[in-house]
């Protein structure tokens, strides 16, 4: 009975083994790349999805054949074990119009994008990767993009020229557990290369794009009018969601259109904002005007808080506040916020002034008022006898009503 199972299972290893058939890859000159197994029956384009024949200078890859006869089609069904060779032809004289074209796939038939530039212009793969999103998978991080592979999808490198049109996967790791330090970044950028500033908050607080993008100015390109972010593609940016919630490290760039005339109507209006979301007021100008920042701030009351002193507005960052230059020009709508720093500590310094010293003083003043028209009349009276006291007394009076007014004019 053990020999009757024993043939049983061969049998039966046997079978499953005759189900299935294997391609193996070579170079032209002959050496290996590669081996894939499917069930028999199977289209010879899924044996060959992802394999990478070798680049020959001066040369192109045409596609598959035997070793001897013809190149196999995408659609021939492989029904046993073959051998196939890569085969190429004389590359043509390359013109500014031959392109290089990268096709992005999530899963082995799930077409993101394409991405193509001029072949002349040797671009890496870093370049026509840029801003390509990959789809989230639950429980996993995205790590980057590979070639299909038999064993695991190969990492394309970053800074690899790109030499042909190539199919690249995108690859996932297993999520480490979210703790509270995990933070998402959002990249804003102007044009393909210069980077205007990241935005980072933690993961855990699922925050919308919107409050990523909260007071990030976008530069001013003579006869554009910026329109929002969006994620490159080939075919032009794609519009970011402002309701969309950021699911990892994104880089998005700035999107413009075509400017209408601006005619004596167009305003430029300048929100100014006491914490993220509660308005204190707006105030428009005419964009033709050319005003000032501090044209547009005058007047405007920050709340005061508490243990703070208002410092001025900012546009708001990541990293803080940004101060807004009181001579800039106002370009287009601005959000700006309030911006406090902590106030120093005062000191309660008691009145040393008594009200006595102030009688004394006050006392002092009119006894040297008295003091001068008594020697005045003395030294009238002396010189001229009683017959001009009238006079002198008349003086006198004169005199101190006339210091009586001075009084009553530093009083008012």
């Amino acid at each position: 009975m053990a020999d009757t199972a024993q043939n049983q299972n061969s049998a039966t290893s046997a079978q499953a083994e005759e189900e299935f058939a294997t391609v193996t890859f070579y170079t032209a000159d002959g050496h290996i790349i590669q081996g894939t197994t499917w069930q028999k029956g199977t289209a010879f384009s899924q044996y060959a999805l992802g394999i990478q024949a070798p680049a020959i200078a001066g040369k192109t890859f045409t596609g598959w054949s035997y070793s001897e006869g013809p190149m196999l089609k995408d659609t021939d069904q492989v029904f046993g074990d073959i051998s196939v060779y890569a085969t190429y032809a004389d590359t043509p004289a390359q013109d500014d119009n031959t392109q290089y074209t990268v096709s992005f796939y999530a899963g082995t038939d799930k077409l993101i994008q394409t991405v193509s530039y001029y072949a002349k212009d040797k671009a890496k793969f870093s370049t026509y990767a840029a801003g390509i999103q990959a789809p989230a998978v639950e429980g996993k991080t995205f790590t980057g993009w590979g070639f299909a592979s038999n064993n695991g999808n190969v990492a394309v490198n970053p800074d690899e020229v790109v030499t042909g049109n190539w199919a690249v996967y995108a690859m996932y790791k297993n999520s480490p557990k979210q703790d509270d330090n995990t933070q998402y970044t959002v990249s804003f950028y102007a044009g393909t290369d210069k980077l205007i500033q990241t935005v980072s908050y933690y993961a855990k607080d699922k925050a919308k794009f919107s409050q990523y993008a909260l007071g990030i100015q976008a530069p001013a390109v003579e006869g554009k009018a910026f329109t929002g972010w969006g994620f490159a593609s080939n075919n032009g940016d794609v519009p970011v969601n402002p309701d969309d919630e950021v699911t990892g490290n994104w880089a998005v760039y700035a999107m413009y259109k075509d400017a209408p005339n601006k005619d004596d109507n167009t305003l430029n209006v300048v929100s100014f904002y006491a914490g993220t979301d509660k308005l204190i007021q707006t105030v428009g100008y005419y964009a033709k005007d050319h005003v000032k920042f501090s044209q547009y701030a005058l007047g405007i009351q920050a709340p005061a808080v508490e243990g703070k002193v208002f410092t001025g507005w900012g546009f708001a960052s990541n990293d803080g506040d940004v101060p807004v230059d009181p001579d800039m020009v106002v370009t287009g709508n601005w959000a700006v916020y309030a911006m406090y720093k902590d106030a120093p500590k005062q000191d309660n310094k008691k009145d040393d002034v008594k009200p006595a010293d102030t009688v004394t003083k006050n006392d002092a003043k009119k006894n040297s008022n008295k003091t001068v028209a008594q020697k005045i009349q003395q030294a009238v009276l002396s010189d001229t006898g009683a017959a001009v006291s009238g006079v002198v007394v008349f003086a006198v009076i004169a005199l101190i009503g006339f210091a009586g007014i001075t009084i009553l004019r530093k009083r008012i």
